[in-house]
């Protein structure tokens, strides 16, 4: 008997490190018009209250209509982000939070107001101008994106790795 109950606590320790499914990676990078990005983000904040953020994402849509679903390490939705010109809000568990702006949103779930405008841009390899923003393309083809603002304080790094 003491057997057999170790063989179900072993089980459902093994279960609980499983990853659920999230949805299937992408044989090779989307093209340059993609509206689809899978991978993991981090962003982390400098400063006199340091902070960082990683989660694995989906990102779709642009950054006029868009949806960033955030995932946990064991793959359960931590916030599902969507955006449009009259809805910014925030889904996370049974709980909406709605807000003004599209940076007032990656600011509390992020850290930091990101510019999801040029984020689009740089994940399709083109240079675009955001204030304060220096992005780093040169890894752009191979799925990975790193973007730092230096200005205003406090320094922020953005980093995305695309699954591929």
């Amino acid at each position: 008997m003491r057997i057999l109950w170790a063989i179900l606590l072993m089980g459902l320790m093994l279960a609980g490190c499983a990853t659920p499914s999230r949805p299937a990676p992408r044989a090779e990078l989307q093209p340059i018009h993609a509206s689809q990005w899978q991978g993991r983000i981090s962003v982390n904040v400098q400063g006199d209250a340091p902070s960082s953020m990683s989660a694995s994402f989906l990102l779709r849509g642009d950054a006029n209509n868009g949806e960033l679903d955030l995932y946990s390490p064991l793959g359960t939705t931590v916030g599902a982000l969507q955006w449009s010109p009259q809805n910014v809000q925030l889904r996370d568990g049974s709980s909406h939070q709605h807000f003004r702006s599209l940076a007032e949103l990656t600011e509390k779930t992020m850290g930091a107001a990101l510019p999801v405008d040029a984020i689009f841009s740089w994940l399709q390899g083109r240079e675009t101008h955001a204030t304060g923003w220096q992005a780093d393309l040169s890894a752009v083809s191979q799925g990975t994106l790193t973007a730092r603002r230096t200005e205003p304080a406090p320094e922020v790094t953005l980093r995305i790795k695309l699954d591929q």
